[in-house]
């Protein structure tokens, strides 16, 4: 399979915009079974059994424990009472409806080699494989390191407005619906210190985009987040954005300096006050013959293309 397809998470908008709160390892198995399932083409039915195994989800998402197969068998098994909640609207008459179901059919153990199996729930499987209209897609690996799992949701919810101008804001309500807080985090500053703030610390230290936002008021109370989402910089593109452009001077060749013929102080002087001294002729034919090979060579600068 062509490596841009490999672990590549595709989900419905509406399935990022449904209401449900999952342990950050309940959210890995089922972002791993929709990648596994695309890169090994399974075809998703109620019955299909997915396999995950504890060797290929630690490579993928870290040790995190000692006993990674208990932890999965653990998170398989309270993810098999989980419910979601989506907003979507019925077909004959077009009216809005909530849709309540359950994220996964079955779960079976194979315990002796580390494997767990999972098979998705009927009415989710048109949610994570009839994708022709609006879907939000990502590499797995984006998320692989985040330990929070409103970090998880959060990423998934900025990935799906990147590129929006300008980016619609979240009331408060929807967000909290969306992260299923219930009645959790009744005073706004305690939902952004306990939860988006750490979400978003993550997001920007370890994935591929930065995130920050601001509150928006109604009146007098806080009832939005408009939040600002950017792919983050990487190789030349961040280096001209902190340092500007970079300007390349052409190399220019350096002239060759002639060399200096440095000649015996004998040569120097004049020659009538020792004209037939052996050394001084001896001396002479050697300077002579060393200016005419200088002669030969090119001036400096010449005879280069």
């Amino acid at each position: 399979m062509a490596t841009e397809n490999k672990n590549v998470v595709v989900k419905s908008n509406r399935l990022v915009e449904a209401s449900y709160r999952l342990t950050l390892v309940e959210q890995q198995i089922i972002l791993f079974a929709i990648c596994k399932a695309r890169e090994e083409k399974i075809l998703i039915t109620p019955s299909t059994l997915i396999t995950i195994s504890a060797n290929e989800f630690s490579a993928m998402f870290g040790p995190g424990s000692t006993n990674v197969y208990a932890q999965l068998k653990v998170a398989a098994s309270t993810l098999f009472d989980r419910r979601v909640v989506i907003n979507d609207k019925d077909e004959k008459t077009g009216r809005p409806r909530k849709v309540m179901t359950r994220w996964v059919q079955d779960v079976a153990y194979i315990d002796g080699i580390g494997q767990i199996q999972v098979a998705f729930a009927r009415k989710m499987i048109p949610y994570i494989t009839r994708l022709e209209q609006s879907f939000t897609k990502y590499r797995l690996e984006k998320v692989g390191l985040l330990s929070s799992a409103h970090a998880v949701r959060l990423y998934e919810m900025m990935i799906q407005r990147l590129g929006m101008s300008p980016v619609p804001a979240i009331s408060i309500t929807s967000l909290k619906d969306a992260l299923d807080l219930g009645n959790e985090y009744d005073r706004t500053d305690n939902l952004k210190r306990a939860v988006i703030d750490v979400a978003i610390k993550q997001i920007n230290k370890l994935t591929d985009i930065d995130v920050s936002y601001e509150q928006v008021k109604t009146g007098r109370s806080i009832t939005h987040f408009k939040f600002s989402i950017a792919l983050k910089k990487t190789g030349a593109d961040a280096i001209t954005e902190k340092w500007g452009p970079i300007e390349v001077k052409e190399k220019v060749p350096r002239k060759r300096r002639p060399k200096q013929l440095e000649l015996p102080g004998c040569i120097t002087a004049p020659i009538e006050q020792n004209p037939n001294n052996p050394e001084v002729v001896a001396a002479r034919q050697k300077a002579m013959d060393a200016a005419k090979k200088m002669r030969s060579r090119p001036a400096a600068g010449q005879g280069l293309e």
